[in-house]
């Protein structure tokens, strides 16, 4: 039956230099030793299973079972049994080796070789006082992250493995009686239909999640930051966890939760609520600023003091472009710098994309293609624009930013005033796996309020929003 199997497992690995078969005997058993080389620890086979199976040999008598013997005595804390062909394949490939025992029966031991690098600082979600660990690309070390926060045994998690190659790993956290179960098993219940060939980062699980909402804005949160997960577990969020991938992903979210940083936790909470304010302001002015100059130096000069007007109309006097093409030529030559200063090595990024801004931007109004006013409006846009961290929501934001300056080209600040009410209408009608997507503002939740744009004193938020959890009680802070 072993020759069956190594036979089966040389065929369908076109006999890979990277699995390796040894055999043993003990009296007149055979084992065969099957692992990956690329994946399991050498160190790790030598000291434990090997020297085990040698003191196994010594004092094993012929009247015992040897299968029951060799996983009674085994020096190895994961010891599974093996059922059929496809465990073979499976363990052999997530770092197990393979104890193939004659008469069927086969274990396997996990000796996997340490290939993940070490817990490092947060690069995409800087806090100044915040705790400094980050996930990393293995599942097991982000749960350990989460679990030395939570120390309870509420803290639940379920396992499903994904993608007909990769088999990847994935983990779906909640806190059992604070979290809606109904939540939970939607999304198992939508990762089991996922027939796809390969996940291979949280990426991609996020897509097929999302597809069936069609809305250019994120109902998903990706964090790398374990603290920022395990405040989403206590407020009722479910979090899923994927193996090779260093984000984990949250949901149902809320559109005020991509203002929300977690360093607000360390401040006092009337100058949290100047710097919430801060950036709601920086959004829109991000999305408006454009739109509203272009209504105003197009349409609506009557709305502009007599001595600014003059300076525009000074300043634009050798621009031969309309101010719509004169808006667009700089925002896609600023996203052009941002996405080269993304791609190219950190080292000269940030110089490279300081100097062609500068050149740019200095050789631009010297070749009297763009106005100074322009390049100042850009600017206040594009800074304004730093205040976002997620990457979908600055997606939408440039879409929506497009709209409002062809709202200001066309119809004026009337056009502006039409662009604003389909983008608040179309906030609202965004769902979050069947949340409201402006919950706390629209419905109005008293709770949820309270940690929004104004940020209560802790003593006051002593409830979880009822929108996000079956149990809405808090311990009551003093």
């Amino acid at each position: 039956m072993n020759n069956k199997i190594i036979n089966k497992l040389k065929k369908d690995t076109n006999n890979s230099s990277y699995i390796i078969y040894r055999e043993k005997y003990i009296k007149e058993t055979r084992i065969d030793i099957i692992y990956n080389e690329a994946l399991t620890s050498q160190d790790t086979l030598s000291n434990y299973i090997y020297r085990s199976l040698d003191v196994i040999e010594s004092k094993y008598r012929s009247d015992e079972f040897l299968y029951d013997v060799i996983k009674n005595c085994i020096s190895n804390i994961k010891v599974k049994e093996i059922n059929n062909y496809q465990d073979i394949v499976n363990y052999l490939n997530n770092g197990f080796v393979i104890l193939l025992i004659e008469n069927d029966y086969s274990l396997a031991l996990e000796v996997k070789k340490n290939l993940s690098r070490s817990i490092d600082k947060p690069y995409t979600e800087m806090t100044i006082r915040g705790p400094m660990d980050a996930f990393t690309e293995n599942i097991e070390t982000n749960m350990g992250l989460i679990k030395r926060r939570i120390k309870s045994n509420k803290l639940w998690n379920k396992d499903l493995f994904i993608g007909r190659y990769t088999k990847t790993k994935i983990s779906i956290l909640h806190i059992e009686g604070i979290a809606n179960s109904e939540l939970e098993n939607y999304i198992i219940n939508k990762l089991n239909k996922i027939d796809i060939d390969r996940i291979t980062d949280s990426s991609t699980l996020k897509y097929l999640l999302e597809k069936e909402y069609k809305s250019i804005f994120p109902i998903t949160i990706t964090t790398e930051r374990p603290d920022r997960v395990c405040d989403s577990l206590l407020n009722g969020k479910t979090v899923i966890l994927v193996d090779n991938s260093p984000f984990a992903l949250i949901m149902p979210v809320s559109f005020n939760d991509f203002f929300i940083s977690e360093d607000d936790k360390d401040s006092k909470y009337m100058n949290n609520t100047l710097t919430r304010l801060l950036r709601y302001i920086s959004f829109f002015i991000t999305i408006l600023t454009p739109g509203v100059y272009i209504a105003l130096i197009t349409f609506n000069q009557e709305m502009l003091p007599l001595d600014l007007l003059t300076s525009f109309a000074s300043g634009r006097s050798t621009v031969p472009f309309p101010a719509f093409f004169e808006a667009l030529l700089m925002l896609v030559s600023f996203d052009i710098l941002r996405e080269g200063d993304l791609r190219i090595p950190n080292i000269g990024a940030s110089a490279i994309s300081i100097v062609g801004a500068l050149i740019l931007g200095e050789a631009a109004v010297s070749a009297g293609i763009v106005s100074p006013i322009m390049i100042i409006v850009e600017a206040i846009t594009a800074i304004s624009a730093l205040i976002i961290t997620e990457p979908e929501l600055i997606s939408a934001t440039k879409w929506y930013r497009f709209l409002f300056m062809i709202g200001g080209s066309t119809f004026g600040m009337f056009g502006v005033y039409l662009v604003f009410i389909y983008f608040i209408t179309n906030l609202s009608s965004i769902n979050s796996y069947s949340k409201p997507y402006l919950i706390p503002f629209a419905p109005f939740s008293k709770e949820g309020i309270k940690n929004s744009i104004i940020k209560y004193p802790l003593s006051k938020r002593n409830k979880r929003d009822k929108y996000y959890t079956n149990n809405i009680t808090k311990k009551k802070v003093r």
